[in-house]
């Protein structure tokens, strides 16, 4: 089975450790942004050798207790290309191919679950979507479900602009309610219902495609239900003892970092909420598609496994993953688990303008992890505190890799930062003065 036709050298950036001084140009933007935002604000950069941190700002509004850099976050949607890289290694391995359509992978195990749970309803794909897809649910392939071109809606109701979140609602009037993935599989606005916004050429974002790709996962372990599945079997044996993921229970059960839920949803007209879901255990819901808890030092190394040089995961997956377009063209704002973070660095250069990660959003929580082909690190950020176009995360990335940049580079480019949206960059910079090297080529 071909896996990746040809993988190119590995991007090539700067070498070496860190400048001195990187760490405390960290920390002070840590300080102003956390001051700014009245959060806690927790980065990390690592390099394949170094993990510098800073952390700032209160983790606990109730005590004042200050954040540490071992505390551990919520990052939300910064769970997808650990899932994503997951199934890779299951294509190295010949379980199955990118383009092998989905339901023939998960039905099987499907209809096991439902076998041991009389309050699921369906045993396969085409028994939620094959009447609304008029068939094409059961064409859809392992890299359209990746790449968020699968016609499969999100199961997340929050509508921006109306501020309207109805799932949201549901989980803080009742902080018991938790929806397992086949829950929000079957959920009213998700099942019997084919988007076609999502099959455009631009693609549409979905987090229950990565519920499902958690299946595909859990199906090729051996286990019989969802639960069963170990998500950290995948992370280099090195690193696991230093995640958690939240498959039961409310972010209290994982970490002592409250988050709080700023954003204008289900909210008066020019009014906000400050909800603490510590004990909300909906910030979960989604599985595979956002349940991963752990400190920014550790998610730094974990994508450093994506994306780095030498990838430990998957095999290629530092070619394959991120986009092969620059930001704003074609269908390049996903690859595969990976969006294209470009406009995040504030740069419109060729070299200088390029990284690809995830954004991470969840009831409580932002954050941000990119990996800088130009230099060959990757910055983890995540806060305590969510709001409507996540501009705490843009802000930091923004300042934070130029600062970094700035010292590798030895120069002196200034940024400046207005809210972009929810996932614009908003940043803009000088540009760096040194000579344009041809960016490394992706197939």
């Amino acid at each position: 089975m071909l896996y990746v036709a040809a993988v190119a050298a590995s991007v090539v950036g700067a070498a070496g450790a860190f400048p001195p001084g990187t760490e405390a140009a960290l920390q002070k933007i840590a300080d102003a942004k956390s001051v700014k935002y009245n959060c806690s604000i927790s980065v990390a950069v690592y390099d394949g050798h170094t993990n510098l941190q800073a952390v700032a700002g209160i983790a606990d509004f109730s005590s004042g207790r200050q954040a540490t850099p071992s505390d551990k976050y919520v990052w939300g949607s910064g769970t997808k290309p650990l899932t994503g890289s997951s199934i890779l290694k299951l294509i190295s391995e010949g379980k199955f191919g990118l383009d092998d359509a989905v339901a023939p992978l998960v039905n099987p195990f499907l209809a096991k679950m439902a076998d041991h749970n009389p309050k699921q309803t369906f045993r396969s794909l085409e028994d939620l979507w094959g009447k609304a897809s008029d068939g094409n649910v059961s064409k859809q392939t392992v890299r359209q479900l990746l790449s968020m071109k699968a016609g499969i809606p999100d199961f997340d109701t929050a509508i921006e602009g109306a501020h309207k979140d109805a799932l949201r609602a549901e989980y803080f009037a009742d902080p018991t309610k938790f929806l397992s993935p086949t829950d929000l599989m079957s959920v009213p606005w998700v099942t019997g219902i084919w988007d076609p916004k999502i099959l455009r050429e631009n693609g549409g974002y979905s987090s229950t495609n990565f519920m499902i790709l958690g299946l595909v996962l859990a199906a090729n372990s051996g286990v019989s239900s969802w639960e069963e599945f170990n998500q950290a079997s995948f992370i280099p044996e090195s690193l696991r003892s230093k995640f958690e993921f939240g498959i039961t229970g409310a972010p209290s059960k994982y970490t002592a970092v409250h988050g709080y839920d700023r954003t204008s949803y289900n909210m008066p007209v020019n009014q906000t909420n400050d909800q603490d879901v510590f004990n909300v255990d909906g910030v979960f819901g989604g599985w595979t598609a956002a349940d991963l808890v752990a400190a920014p030092s550790a998610v730094a190394e974990l994508y450093w496994a994506v994306y780095g040089p030498n990838p430990s995961i998957a095999p290629g997956s530092n070619v394959l993953m991120p986009s092969p377009f620059a930001s704003g063209q074609g269908d390049g704002f996903y690859g595969i688990a990976t969006f294209d973070l470009g406009d995040y660095t504030g740069h419109n250069s060729p070299k200088y303008g390029r990284a690809w990660g995830h954004l991470g959003a969840t009831y409580g929580f932002d954050s941000i992890v990119a990996f800088f082909p130009a230099f060959n690190f990757v910055f983890a950020m995540s806060s305590n505190i969510e709001n409507d176009d996540q501009t705490h995360p843009a802000e930091t990335i923004c300042f934070a890799y130029t600062a970094v940049a700035n010292l590798m580079l030895g120069q002196n480019a200034k940024c400046k930062f207005s809210d972009g949206g929810y996932y614009s960059g908003g940043c803009v910079c000088d540009n760096f003065t040194a000579v344009e090297t041809p960016a490394a080529v992706i197939v």
